[in-house]
């Protein structure tokens, strides 16, 4: 239940979100949200892949990454996750409290949706996201554990070595697979995930 005596923190906006997901996205019955997934981008300035966290994502014909911004946050990270998300998703939203409205209309990419939330936990779309092509093969098979990409190079007839750690088996992925085929691979393993949810609940 809200609390209208407090600003909404970032569990309540992205309860918030799940509802306004499953009223505007038209859920099919095999639809998953995952709450706070883990993903990696390449550095280009170290051996050390940067870490990022998505707060929501739906997977469902797609993979779509949500960014919660509640009143309390800044937006100063935004430029450095706004690319990661890029690197990844299909397709990327912006869900910002009301008052982080103007810094977000300028600051982001124009293929990325921005939604506004108030106080009373109602959104509304400022902007639309439209499809991402900017998705890094390398990048996006980060979701997959190393057992996923194990199975998927064999799927594929992809040579690997039992000893050959998990980076060596997504480059190897990710330059022999069209990207396509990466993406459905990833949407298929993360909707069999744990924590993933149904939206139609």
């Amino acid at each position: 239940m809200l609390n209208f005596d407090k600003a909404l923190g970032p569990i309540e906006i992205r309860d918030q979100l799940s509802s306004w997901i499953k009223t505007k996205h038209k859920a099919k019955q095999n639809d998953v949200l995952i709450n706070e997934l883990g993903f990696y981008n390449k550095n280009p300035h170290s051996s050390v892949e940067s870490t990022f966290r998505a707060d929501l994502v739906l997977a469902n014909g797609r993979l779509v990454g949500f960014e919660i911004k509640s009143k309390a946050d800044n937006l100063k990270r935004w430029d450095r996750q706004m690319l990661a998300y890029s690197n990844v998703f299909n397709e990327i939203w912006l869900c910002c409290h009301s008052s982080h409205l103007k810094k977000a209309i300028e600051t982001t990419a124009s293929h990325i949706g921005i939604l506004m939330i108030d106080d009373l936990g109602s959104i509304a779309i400022y902007k639309n996201a439209s499809p991402n092509k900017n998705i890094d093969a390398f990048d996006l098979t980060s979701f997959l554990w190393k057992d996923e990409l194990q199975n998927f190079a064999r799927i594929h007839n992809i040579a690997i070595r039992s000893s050959d750690n998990k980076k060596v088996i997504r480059e190897r992925i990710a330059t022999l697979i069209d990207i396509s085929l990466i993406n459905n691979y990833v949407l298929q393993c993360l909707k069999t995930r744990e924590r993933a949810y149904p939206v139609l609940s």
